[in-house]
């Protein structure tokens, strides 16, 4: 059932100003982006936009977020394979300001403890993320691709921390192909010949 009134229109209004804020990061960096360029490209003022917020720091997680929701148009988290992770790493090449971003705020919730905001959004995050990959490296298990006698949940961890180790040195260097080097670990994982799906 659609929602009415105030709660709706917030709703749609925070909806609006994530679309802009990942539209402007997207284009101008995560440093070259500030809340007041977010409020005047939706014809607010800087304390409307963190009104709907609380805060900088919780805007931008939210943007995050919606980052994550926009990708997850493309797969199911019930579904997720190590292919989807591959094709999220390469999409990434293509925003580099919200990859920056992500690594900025990874940093601060790692750094700042239990006073980042955006410390149990990424705890949550890999929790979702690293659990997926697990039930996919079992299926891959399971259809013999993965040897029996290694450990899902690990094999899931070092992928995800494969991802984000190559995120953080594309931002330094824009020439490391991030897909293809995920791509090789994950073969290295596989049973039989290189290449093998």
């Amino acid at each position: 059932m659609a929602q009415r009134g105030p709660y709706s229109k917030s709703a749609a209004l925070r909806a609006q100003i994530l679309d802009e804020a990942l539209r402007i990061i997207g284009d101008n960096g995560y440093t070259g982006a500030t809340v007041q360029q977010i409020a005047d490209a939706v014809g607010m003022s800087k304390p409307g936009v963190l009104h709907h917020f609380g805060s900088r720091d919780a805007l931008f997680t939210a943007i995050l977020q919606r980052r994550d929701e926009v990708n997850a148009g493309g797969y199911s988290m019930d579904s997720f394979t190590v292919e989807d992770l591959i094709a999220t790493v390469r999409h990434n090449t293509t925003v580099p300001g919200l990859v920056a971003l992500y690594s900025a705020l990874t940093g601060e919730a790692t750094s700042h403890g239990e006073l980042s905001t955006s410390r149990e959004f990424f705890a949550d995050r890999y929790r979702m993320v690293v659990g997926a990959l697990t039930e996919a490296v079992r299926l891959a298990q399971v259809n013999g691709l993965v040897d029996l006698d290694r450990d899902p949940a690990v094999i899931a961890r070092l992928l995800t921390a494969a991802s984000d180790g190559l995120q953080t040195q594309w931002l330094l260097d824009p020439s490391i192909d991030m897909a293809a080097d995920l791509e090789e670990l994950w073969r290295t994982v596989l049973v039989g010949p290189p290449g093998r799906p």
